[in-house]
């Protein structure tokens, strides 16, 4: 259920980025959720859909990209993608990315 205030903050961003260049329509929230976070991208679209209609952004388009978890070891540097087997240095892991949730843009006119 968390999801839901997500996107409403989402979508308040949205709204208060567009209000400032006096936008008059949202065509598009570019959004990256890394894969680490525990949200759920499609109760964000759900969601999305569901609240944006009495706005300005009501025939928009959230575009979701999901960011996979990547590891690294701090000691050699090596990569590792979501919970691969990691490297024999011992060292524990960085991580890299996954725990990201960012709006990347907002296309508005």
């Amino acid at each position: 259920m968390h999801e839901l205030s997500i996107t409403q903050s989402i979508l308040e961003q949205a709204l208060t980025e567009a209000e400032k260049h006096k936008a008059k329509k949202i065509n598009k929230i570019k959004l990256q959720i890394g894969a680490g976070t525990a949200i759920a991208a499609d109760c964000v679209q759900f969601y999305f859909n569901t609240i944006k209609a009495d706005t300005i952004a009501k025939n928009s388009v959230l575009d979701i990209e999901m960011v996979p978890v990547k590891l690294r070891c701090p000691k050699c540097k090596k990569e590792y993608k979501d919970l691969e087997i990691i490297c024999d240095c011992k060292k524990g892991v960085e991580i890299v990315s996954g725990q990201e949730m960012i709006v990347e843009y907002i296309d508005v006119e």
